[in-house]
């Protein structure tokens, strides 16, 4: 992951936000039922420029988000 917005920023930069994306059983977990689940994919997006950086289904990154 070394991509970066027009800005500059890469996903680790305090500027950019993650956006997960559950699937339907996933975010059932989640909202109902106050589960973690695991995201199937996570988007990267800056806050300055909106650019979207990076969307990933890396399972090893996508562990890091669980619950997130």
């Amino acid at each position: 992951m070394n991509k970066v917005c027009k800005c500059g920023h890469d996903v680790n930069h305090p500027m950019v936000i993650h956006e997960s994306e559950y699937s339907k059983w996933g975010w059932f977990l989640f909202t109902i039922l106050g589960l973690s689940a695991k995201p199937k994919s996570v988007k990267f997006i800056c806050t300055n420029c909106k650019e979207l950086i990076e969307e990933t289904s890396d399972s090893a990154i996508l562990k890091k988000y669980i619950g997130r």
